[in-house]
């Protein structure tokens, strides 16, 4: 039961087609998005966990030490990317990144406005829209479908054949740091692109803010009061120059 009476009053309501209200509701319910990279992912987690495991009932485990380690680190970026990857895809529309950057809606907004951005001032057809969500249009599927494959192929390999070992020797050591080698490229790869999606934005949504800026400048060069006299004070002299010549 409402709380406050309606009687009388009227509530503003955009008119939706019956098509149009169905892809509303999908995004309500939460059911409009998928992350793209989901079965990569599961993939190399599993590979993980199964290089894992596989480890922890070696004769001496202990002798992967290095190895389980770096295994450790590559899941935790690749828990990292679940996240960012569920975030550029509005899988969860309330996610924000590291550093506050916006989910979908905010991440749309400011691809949208840098694409208009830098279409005004320099002119050309160029996609600046895309490196927003870099990741999800391709890069971190064929990233994490390559991991799954190395540490299958290779360092899963390396595990099975020496997990019947005592203890460790030189061969063995040597072997060992290149899985180890193999693995840390692989975290760094995960882990970078996060980094990139997320330098991508900071870059797009400085030039929109720089952008903004720019134009309320040029909107004070007619302004004869508050704004005008505000910019006039706070303008370099070469930035008084440019807006001169507006006028």
């Amino acid at each position: 039961m409402s709380i406050l009476p309606t009687t009388g009053c009227t509530i503003a309501a955009v008119v939706l087609s019956s098509k149009e209200k169905a892809v509303m509701n999908q995004v309500t319910n939460g059911n409009a998005f998928v992350n793209p990279d989901k079965p990569a992912i599961e993939g190399a987690s599993a590979s993980i966990s199964s290089t894992l495991t596989m480890i922890s009932g070696a004769a001496a485990s202990g002798i992967f030490s290095t190895l389980t380690t770096s295994l450790n680190t590559l899941s935790g970026n690749l828990t990292s990317y679940v996240s960012h990857s569920d975030r550029l895809s509005g899988v969860n529309l309330g996610a924000t990144g590291p550093s506050a950057e916006p989910g979908i809606s905010g991440l749309l907004g400011v691809a949208k406005a840098y694409n208009t951005v830098c279409e005004s001032v320099t002119g050309g057809t160029k996609d600046n829209f895309s490196p927003l969500f870099n990741s999800i249009l391709g890069p971190g599927g064929f990233k994490l479908n390559r991991a799954e494959e190395k540490i299958t192929t290779e360092v899963k390999h390396f595990v099975s054949i020496h997990r019947g070992l005592a203890e460790a020797n030189s061969t063995f050591n040597t072997q060992l740091a290149v899985q180890v080698s193999t693995v840390n490229s692989m975290s760094t790869d995960i882990s970078g692109l996060i980094t990139t999606d997320n330098s991508a934005f900071e870059t797009a949504n400085q030039t929109v803010r720089n952008y903004n800026i720019g134009n309320a400048l040029v909107a004070s060069s007619s302004d004869p009061c508050f704004a005008g006299k505000l910019v006039d004070r706070i303008s370099s002299d070469s930035m008084k120059e440019k807006l001169d010549a507006i006028e």
